[in-house]
C-alpha cells in the first residue's frame, strides 16, 4: 500500500509538531489529555523525506498507525503481489552464480585444480546461519580446520574468499572478528587457516619459520580503541603472533555513529524548510554539512576501499577484511574494492552481482538495518549502512563519469527499494531467513527490473575502461560532497541546479514527442548525450540502408580508367618494373599530377611515377598510356558552374569544386 505514492513500509515515525518551534511533540502528549487537539501531523520517511499534513489529523493518525507498520515481513507488499509475478521477475533472484563468477577470475572451483575449493559444511546453515550455503575456502584447509575456525570467529563467520585477481593472484577475503576475549585466547586452527590463505595466493613474500610464505594484510575496519574494547565482550583483534600478516585499523565508525550522522543530515533539511531567510544558511552551508560528520564517514569508507584496492592491484597482496561481525563495514569495503579493481563490476550486471554476493548472500542484516514496516524507534539496530555504500558509489560515478555503465538514477532506485518493501531482494537478514520465507518463489526481484530499464544506462560510459581504477586518494576524498539530489528530494529548496528548460535537439520519448525538460544539470547532460547517440544511430542506419539500395558512387570522368589489374596482367609485371626507369614526366604534367592527387577521394589520382591509383579501391595496375586532361588553370569560366560529381554550384572564379575539389569539365 502506498500513501500518495509513498510506500507505507518506508514510514519512519509520526510526530505532532509544536506550533511555535521546529521541534516535535511525541504522540502521547496529545493522547494523555490536557485539552490539546492536534492540527498537524508530520510523517517522516526512512529515505529522509517528510510530509506535514494539516486539518483533522486524528483519524489519519489512527489509520497510519494501523496500516503503516506490520507485525511480520510477510505482510509487506512484496509478498502480496505474488499473483502479478512473471517468470522474469523471479529469474532475477538467480542472477549470481558462484562458479561462473570465479571462472571469470580464472579460478576453476569444480575440477579441484586451483588453490581454492567450495566447502559443503554450511549446506544446511548449521555452521554459520548468516553465511550462504556455498563457501569458498583454501583447498589446503580440511573441513575439520574450517569448522574449528568457524567456532573461533564471531557468529561463525570464518574467512571466505570474495575475489581473486586474475593477473597477480591476490585474493580478497572477508570474515568477523576473532573470539579472543579478555584472556586473548589463541586458536592454532585459525592461525593455520590464515597461513593457508597466504599460501593460496601470489604476491610479496616474507620469511616465516624458515620457509617462504606470502604476506597478507588484515584490514580491521574499526577504530583501534573500539576493537580492543571488544575483548571485554568476548571479541577482540587479531593475534600479534602472525608473522605472515600485518594488521591495520581503518577507523570507520559503527552503526550507532552512522545513525546519528544521517539523522543530522535529515535535521539539516528540516531546518532549511523551517526558516524563510536562507541567505545566512547558504553562506555557511559547507560548515553545517561537515558538522553532521556524514561526509567524514563517507571519506573514511572510501579511503579504506582505496587502500584495499591498491593492495590487491598494485601490491599483489592478499587482503582479509573484517569488522566486529563482518556484515556492515566489511560489506562496504569488499564491494567498493571490487568496483575499483575489476571493470566487470562497474557494469550494470556486474554491480548487481557485487550486491548479491557481498550484501545479500553474505548476510548483511537488511531486515534489522532497514526494517521496512517498522518504526525507527523500535530498536537501535537500524542504520543506513547500505545507503552509505550507495553514497560512496555515487561519489565515484560523479568523479569518474565514464567508468560506470549505470547512472545516479539507478542508485536512487535501489535506495528507494530497500525501504519500500516492494521487492524481495532486500528482505531478511540472511539467505537462511529468506529461504524460510520462500522469497525466491513468492516475491519479485529488483535485478530483473533494473536490467531491462535503459533509463539506468550511463550514456558517458566507455566500455574500454575495464582496467583497475586506482586514483590518488586525495583526488577522491577532497571531492566528496553531499548527495543532495537524494537526501533533500522533499525539501522546499532546490537540491541541485536546474537543467536547461529546452529539450535537446533530437530528444524524443517512446511516443515520438519531445521530451520534457530535465530535473537537474546532471540529468540534462545525460539526456543530451542520449539524444546525440540516438541521432548518430539513426544516421548510421540511414547510411547503411542507402548503401545497400544504391549502386556504387560514380567515378569522376576527369580521367579515363584502364582495366583493373587481374591475374592475366601478371605477365606485364616485369614490363611495369622496367618502366619505372623511364624519364620523368614533363614539368607541367608533374604540377597537374600533384594538384590532382589532393582532389576528391572519389576521383582517381596520378602518382609521381605516372601510374593510376584509385582512392577507393586501390588496385595494382599495369603501366598503360593514360591521356592527361587539360590542366585546370587553362580552363576559363564565364558563369557559375555545377560540379559533375557532387552537384555543388560554384562561382565562376572558382577553379575547383569547394566540396569535392573536382575541376570543371
Amino acid at each position: 500500500m502506498a500513501m500518495y505514492g509513498m510506500p507505507r513500509a518506508s514510514i519512519a515515525r509520526l510526530l505532532y509538531p509544536q506550533a511555535t518551534t521546529s521541534s516535535s511533540r511525541p504522540l502521547n502528549t496529545y493522547t494523555n489529555g490536557g485539552g490539546l487537539i492536534p492540527t498537524r501531523l508530520v510523517v517522516k520517511f526512512k529515505d529522509l523525506r517528510s510530509w506535514t499534513l494539516e486539518g483533522d489529523v486524528t483519524k489519519l493518525l489512527l489509520t497510519l498507525n494501523r496500516y503503516a507498520y506490520v507485525d511480520s515481513p510477510l505482510s509487506l507488499f512484496a509478498f502480496k503481489s505474488m499473483e502479478f509475478l512473471t517468470p522474469e521477475d523471479l529469474q532475477g533472484h538467480a542472477l549470481y552464480d558462484l562458479y561462473e563468477d570465479f571462472a571469470r577470475m580464472g579460478v576453476a572451483l569444480r575440477d579441484g585444480s586451483s588453490a581454492y575449493r567450495v566447502t559443503e559444511l554450511n549446506t544446511a546453515f548449521a555452521m554459520c546461519p548468516t553465511y550462504p550455503r556455498q563457501l569458498v575456502v583454501p583447498a589446503a584447509a580440511s573441513d575439520s580446520v574450517v569448522g574449528a575456525v568457524a567456532s573461533f570467529r564471531s557468529k561463525g563467520r570464518l574467512p571466505i574468499c570474495s575475489y581473486v585477481h586474475a593477473q597477480n593472484g591476490a585474493a580478497l577475503w572477508r570474515c568477523a572478528q576473532p573470539n579472543r576475549g579478555i584472556l586473548h585466547t589463541q586458536s592454532p586452527a585459525d592461525e593455520e587457516y590464515l597461513l593457508h590463505i597466504a599460501r593460496a595466493s601470489s604476491g610479496p613474500t616474507s620469511l616465516c619459520s624458515g620457509t617462504k610464505t606470502r604476506t597478507i594484510w588484515i584490514a580491521d575496519c574499526r577504530p583501534e580503541l573500539n576493537a580492543r574494547v571488544n575483548n571485554l565482550t568476548g571479541g577482540g583483534t587479531e593475534s600479534g603472533n602472525l608473522a605472515h600478516a600485518r594488521v591495520t585499523f581503518l577507523n570507520i565508525g559503527n552503526i550507532h555513529a552512522m545513525r546519528e550522522s544521517i539523522e543530522a543530515v535529515r535535521s539539516l533539511g528540516g531546518f532549511m524548510a523551517s526558516i524563510n531567510n536562507t541567505e545566512s544558511i547558504d553562506l555557511s552551508w559547507g560548515t553545517r554539512v561537515e558538522d553532521t560528520k556524514w561526509l567524514l564517514h563517507v571519506r573514511r569508507v572510501l579511503s579504506g576501499a582505496l587502500q584495499v584496492a591498491r593492495a590487491l592491484e598494485a601490491q599483489a597482496t592478499t587482503v582479509v577484511v573484517h569488522c566486529s561481525d563482518g556484515w556492515d563495514r566489511t560489506a562496504q569495503l569488499c564491494g567498493l574494492a571490487q568496483l575499483l579493481v575489476d571493470g566487470h563490476y562497474r557494469t550494470r550486471r556486474g554491480f548487481l552481482e557485487v550486491i548479491e554476493k557481498e550484501w545479500v548472500r553474505a548476510g548483511h542484516k537488511f531486515q534489522d538495518r532497514v526494517a521496512p514496516g517498522k518504526a525507527e524507534d523500535d530498536d537501535d539496530q537500524q542504520a543506513p549502512i547500505f545507503l552509505q555504500f550507495l553514497d560512496c558509489v555515487w561519489q565515484l560515478i560523479r568523479i569518474f563519469p565514464t567508468h560506470f555503465e549505470f547512472n545516479e538514477r539507478m542508485l536512487e532506485t535501489m535506495a528507494d527499494a530497500i525501504f519500500s518493501g516492494r521487492y524481495g531482494t532486500f528482505l531478511g537478514n540472511c539467505e537462511c531467513e529468506r529461504g524460510t520465507w520462500s522469497v525466491r518463489e513468492r516475491t519479485p526481484s529488483l535485478y530483473a527490473s533494473v536490467l531491462k530499464d535503459d533509463r539506468f544506462v550511463n550514456p558517458f560510459y566507455r566500455g574500454s575502461n575495464t582496467a583497475a581504477l586506482l586514483p590518488d586518494p586525495s583526488s577522491v576524498l577532497r571531492q566528496v560532497t553531499l548527495w543532495s539530489s537524494y537526501y533533500f528530494r522533499g525539501a522546499p529548496f532546490p537540491a541541485s541546479p536546474a537543467g536547461n528548460p529546452t529539450p535537446p535537439m533530437y530528444a524524443v520519448n517512446d511516443s515520438g514527442e519531445d521530451t520534457a525538460a530535465s530535473s537537474g544539470a546532471q540529468e540534462d547532460m545525460e539526456i543530451a548525450m542520449m539524444a546525440a547517440l540516438r541521432r548518430i544511430r539513426a544516421l548510421e542506419d540511414e547510411l547503411d540502408s542507402a548503401t545497400a539500395k544504391s549502386s556504387p558512387l560514380p567515378r569522376s570522368p576527369c580521367v579515363s580508367y584502364p582495366p583493373l589489374y587481374s591475374a592475366a596482367a601478371e605477365s606485364d609485371m616485369s614490363a611495369r618494373i622496367q618502366q619505372k626507369n623511364q624519364p620523368e614526366l614533363p614539368i607541367d604534367q608533374q604540377s597537374f599530377s600533384n594538384d590532382f592527387h589532393h582532389s576528391s577521394s572519389n576521383c582517381s589520382s596520378i602518382s609521381s611515377d605516372g601510374s593510376l591509383n584509385d582512392a577507393r579501391t586501390p588496385p595494382v595496375l599495369p603501366r598503360t598510356p593514360t591521356p592527361y586532361p587539360t590542366s585546370a588553370p587553362m580552363l576559363v569560366q564565364t558563369a557559375p558552374w555545377t560540379c559533375g560529381l557532387c552537384t555543388k554550384t560554384n562561382a565562376a572564379n572558382v577553379l575547383q569544386c569547394v566540396v569535392c575539389g573536382r575541376t570543371p569539365r
